[in-house]
């Protein structure tokens, strides 16, 4: 499972995704859809052309972002550096949100 995780979330739509890093792997997003897998939710992996709305993803920076261990020192996104892109886990996790897949207390019973 976590060897399909890598390939469809880190190298398919992390920008900070590093090979090397496979098995350190700890960034909030991959954790929580993860975990989501491993509770028996269906998640799929197909991107999504839709902008995430504002809200949504106020909400994953609340509610995820700042329990992620690159919060502070290794998230250009959280850090709002000019064009810097969520992680895959985020981008995903929101998809999934937008789309009535998982709700807020899915990920909150995770974190």
């Amino acid at each position: 499972m976590r060897s399909n995780i890598v390939k469809n979330l880190c190298k398919k739509r992390c920008k900070y995704y590093k090979p090397s890093k496979d098995n350190e792997l700890a960034c909030k997003g991959f954790t929580v859809i993860e975990k989501l897998i491993k509770n028996g939710k269906e998640i799929s992996f197909n991107k999504s052309g839709k902008k995430l709305n504002a809200s949504t993803e106020k909400k994953l920076i609340e509610g995820m972002c700042v329990a992620c261990s690159f919060y502070e020192d290794g998230c250009d996104f959280a850090a709002r550096k000019k064009d810097a892109a969520p992680c895959g886990g985020f981008i995903l996790l929101g998809y999934l949100l937008n789309e009535d897949i998982i709700n807020m207390d899915d990920m909150k019973n995770i974190l």
